[in-house]
């Protein structure tokens, strides 16, 4: 995951070996070409509509401290820099169900998958702030039931939309004078409601037929969307035994709507930090965390939960700020997830404030490649995850270490595949794994040839 200057690590800009020119597409192609000969299979974009803002509705603690959410880049932008300089790796957009159209979602990310040969992925939001929402030109965020039910319904009409040219439509006969054929051009089916777009798309059909579907929800609604859609799905949970309980949860969901539960593939997000050796890493861990500043952190923590900085005790139980300030994030997973690990490790929130601007409690491994190696693979021979979402406290240097360090321990150990040769690869779907059935071969609307 790729989100420059401001990842999961709070002081990521203020670190000395962070990146600066992360306004610069030639920031961003480095750091693809990088995750492309790494054996990384997407380059994934995260994104948000507002800038965060506090209980009073102000912006000055995001932008003063460069929280997370002080800058972000359009992804559909930065991943059209990337698509021409690269061939392989995976291109993952973040694009919301809650406000723009069906019809300029389907074209935007179908555009996309052309012009990178069918390598593009659809991670989908139904955003969860007030701010974003007004920035939109809505009032407020619908309620999260709302949400979902019109992610549904957009989700669905997109599908369509990316369906109606058949795989065949475009001939492009020069000597007949005939382009496409308008017997394998259909609009979509009759609408659902008004605002439905009739189409057809006005693009013969991706590579993919559609990107493949990501999705984030870890509330039991999120988790009911992703087992309906979702061919990845990641998750931020309590280690372990959290990821495996989502896991198990989410392919149990996906079976009983009728799918092939190995359809769904589960990543957790980590945050590791690799080095040569033990020291190295361990080194590397101190240093981040010194470039933290807990007065910076606790203000932050404040305006992530929406309490009043001046009413917080640093040496009150965690648990008990976090149950004072439920439903303050938007997501309900999210919340989980930190209230879990606070009552499991007996954090204070002071030690809540400095974690979530370390790594936001998602597990951070910390060693030599090899140790790191271990541990995933522990993860992953535990059912607890079938890949990982890999977040890096800074840009380029955490990537990098970590390409040089684990990824050949990965391969060694055969839970990785040698450097591709080709300069050309298979479509992202097909890259991901033989088994996955393309949700939309399924699901689809097909244009009928008609006499």
């Amino acid at each position: 995951m790729v989100n420059p200057p401001t990842q999961r690590y709070a002081a990521a800009w203020r670190h000395p070996d962070s990146g600066k020119e992360w306004l610069r597409a030639s920031s961003y192609v480095d750091i693809a070409r990088l995750l492309e000969d790494g054996g990384f299979d997407l380059m994934f974009m995260p994104d948000a509509l507002a800038v965060p803002e506090d209980a009073q509705g102000d912006v000055a603690t995001t932008l003063a401290s460069g929280g997370k959410g002080a800058v972000t880049l359009d992804p559909i932008t930065v991943l059209s820099a990337v698509v021409g300089a690269t061939s392989r790796i995976g291109l993952g957009a973040t694009v919301s169900t809650s406000f723009l159209p069906p019809y300029a979602i389907a074209r935007t990310l179908a555009s996309l998958d052309h012009l990178s040969a069918g390598r593009v992925a659809w991670n989908i939001v139904t955003s969860t702030t007030d701010a974003e929402a007004r920035n939109m030109g809505q009032a407020s965020i619908a309620p999260k039931a709302m949400r979902y039910d019109r992610a549904d319904r957009v989700v669905t009409q997109v599908l369509e939309l990316m369906g109606t040219w058949h795989a065949d439509a475009l001939v492009q006969e020069a000597e007949s004078g005939l382009f496409a054929d308008p017997r394998l051009v259909a609009r979509t089916p009759a609408p659902r409601e008004r605002s439905a777009a009739p189409g057809p798309l006005s693009l013969p059909r991706s590579p993919q037929g559609h990107p493949v579907l990501m999705q984030a929800g870890a509330s039991p609604r999120g988790m009911e969307f992703a087992a309906k859609w979702a061919e990845l799905v990641f998750i931020a949970a309590d280690g372990i035994e959290g990821n495996l309980a989502v896991r198990t949860e989410l392919r149990e969901r996906a079976r009983l709507a009728g799918r092939n539960p190995d359809e769904l593939r589960v990543c957790a997000a980590i945050q590791p930090i690799a080095g040569s050796t033990n020291i190295d890493a361990a080194s590397q861990r101190a240093s981040l965390l010194a470039h933290i500043d807990e007065a910076s952190a606790v203000r932050s923590l404040a305006r992530l939960m929406h309490a009043d900085p001046a009413s917080i005790r640093l040496q009150d139980p965690a648990v008990d700020f976090l149950a004072d300030h439920r439903d303050a994030t938007g997501s309900e997973g999210f919340e989980d997830m930190l209230a879990a690990v606070c009552r499991r490790e007996g954090l204070t929130v002071r030690d809540l404030a400095l974690r979530q601007s370390f790594d936001q409690l998602t597990p951070s491994p910390t060693g030599s490649g090899a140790d790191i190696a271990d541990e995933l693979c522990e993860w992953q021979d535990a059912g607890a995850a079938d890949g990982f979402v890999v977040t890096p406290a800074i840009l380029p240097g955490s990537l990098a270490d970590f390409v040089e360090y684990v990824v050949p321990e990965l391969r060694r150990r055969g839970r990785l595949p040698e450097a591709e040769a080709s300069p050309t690869a298979p479509t992202l779907r097909s890259r991901l794994s033989s088994k996955f059935r393309p949700l939309g071969e399924a699901q689809a609307f097909e244009p009928q040839l008609t006499d």
